[in-house]
């Protein structure tokens, strides 16, 4: 068999009864955690512009574009709801893909369940066999397809998307390899565009391409059954570290299932996720010794070999390359405590106490940091020097929000609050969330959607953190 066969049988095999409780519990929350990702991305300029060309190419249909009352194509609304859940970088972790795994496959999944009128547990089962394709490909390509430049988001996250679509739409195991196929010729995202619009891009382009895939597979579309591992095919082509046998595969997938293990980091802070341990140990480190900005003389940070890699702006003009600054990150935390959605805007990063704390930020590799061979967190190590002369150190080798230190149900439902803030009433996103909640029982996908329309409370200017 080949790899495309092995992975088409198991998302054939593998239905709403035989996906495991634990499996779809988890994947639930990380849907909910996602919708409330789309929903605040809904409001930004990144979605808006989306929009309004998507919009201009006259693409109607059944399925919602969430945050909006407006409705359009399958694929238009996975390319929209993709881009506006990873506009604000907010969305989940999964170390496998070393990437953002739902906001590739759920818009995919969603605008098929939608608009095919499939129960809220065939969504969430089509979505963690996503998860579950993409992570087992992750494990064999990552790191090298990463460190190559390429976005694991969306040159893996592609086939993830394209494996939900495939199983929504009803495919067979013969139509479904003829997707994954498809999809592997889509496989696309360079990481040089981190910090701008086309990041998110990425993520909505893959969740399209995989929907596209889908449908064209359906109609008898062909590729070739060997796409992934022929020779010119998807592992080579993507510079992946290794290439698995079918058997390899096949005796991997499902066990376990990768939205249990490693399972999904759900994020707490709005940034790109290898800040994350930095951020809690500067956090930890300010609360324990109650400093202010004037107090700090220098931060040193040294981080796994990745890091660097991803962090690409050491002196960000704009809130979208503050994501992805070190420098930018600690400062914040430092300053100003918890980064929230509000400090990623010009309004912070010419804010002149953060300016003159981001020169004295010393951020560097550190080789036994590094985890391997596919990332299982991004270890950090902060030291803060301050001028009374003390100084303060802390490691930390898992970032909150992680399955291993996962948020509570307050803290998730305070995050998808003030996602949906930008869209929704108060008592509207309180009700969304307590059917999101409740997806997996709904008896149509549409039921719950409807709990998701909305319309952006404000402009850029009301909400710089929601403009480029």
């Amino acid at each position: 068999m080949s790899l495309s066969s092995v992975l088409a049988t198991f998302i054939e095999r593998n239905d709403v009864a035989r996906i495991p409780a634990d499996a779809i519990a988890s994947a639930q929350i990380a849907a909910v955690d996602c919708l409330g990702c789309m929903l605040a991305g809904a409001a930004t300029e990144t979605t808006r512009i989306m929009l309004d060309v998507v919009a201009g190419a006259g693409a109607r249909g059944n399925a919602s574009v969430i945050g909006t009352t407006k409705r359009v194509s399958m694929q238009s609304a996975a390319l929209i709801n993709g881009v506006a859940g990873h506009a604000l970088d907010y969305d989940d972790i999964n170390w496998s893909l070393m990437g953002h795994p739902s906001v590739a496959i759920l818009p995919a999944a969603l605008a098929v369940a939608e608009a095919k009128g499939r129960s809220g547990r065939e969504l969430i089962a089509a979505f963690a066999l996503g998860i579950e394709i993409c992570g087992k490909l992750g494990r064999w390509a990552n790191p090298a397809l990463y460190e190559k430049g390429w976005h694991a988001t969306s040159a893996i996250g592609v086939i993830g998307a394209a494996a939900a679509a495939a199983k929504l739409l009803g495919l067979d195991a013969r139509r479904t390899a003829m997707a994954l196929g498809i999809a592997a010729s889509q496989g696309a995202g360079l990481r040089r565009n981190f910090g701008s619009m086309t990041k998110p891009f990425h993520a909505g382009n893959a969740a399209r391409a995989g929907v596209m895939a889908a449908e064209l597979a359906s109609g008898g579309f062909t590729a070739d059954i060997t796409a992934l591992e022929g020779r010119f095919g998807w592992f080579d082509a993507l510079s992946a570290r290794a290439k698995p046998t079918p058997q390899e595969l096949a005796d991997s997938l499902g066990k376990p299932w990768d939205v249990e293990d490693p399972g999904m980091l759900l994020k707490l802070y709005p940034a790109c996720g290898a800040t994350h341990c930095a951020i809690d140990a500067m956090l930890e480190l300010r609360n324990e010794a109650r400093f202010g900005a004037d107090d700090v003389e220098a931060i040193h940070c040294a981080s796994h070999p990745m890091a660097p890699q991803m962090l690409l702006h050491s002196r960000p003009q704009t809130g979208l390359e503050g994501k992805f600054s070190m420098q930018f990150c600690l400062s914040v935390a430092a300053v100003d405590g918890q980064p929230g959605l509000r400090h990623f805007s010009q309004t912070w990063t010419g804010d002149q106490r953060i300016k003159r704390l981001v020169e004295r930020v010393v951020f560097e590799e550190r080789a036994n940091l590094a985890q391997a061979p596919s990332a299982d967190s991004l270890p950090s190590e902060v030291s803060v020097a301050l001028r009374d002369g003390r100084k303060l150190q802390r490691l930390v080798t898992v970032p909150r929000g992680d399955p291993r230190k996962p948020l509570s149900t307050d803290e998730r439902a305070r995050k998808f609050r003030e996602c949906a803030s930008y869209v929704m009433t108060p008592r509207a996103s309180g009700a969304a969330w307590h059917a999101l909640n409740a997806m997996a029982d709904a008896s149509t996908v549409g039921d719950v959607i409807g709990r998701l329309k909305g319309k952006p409370r404000g402009t850029p200017a009301d909400f710089p953190e929601l403009a480029a």
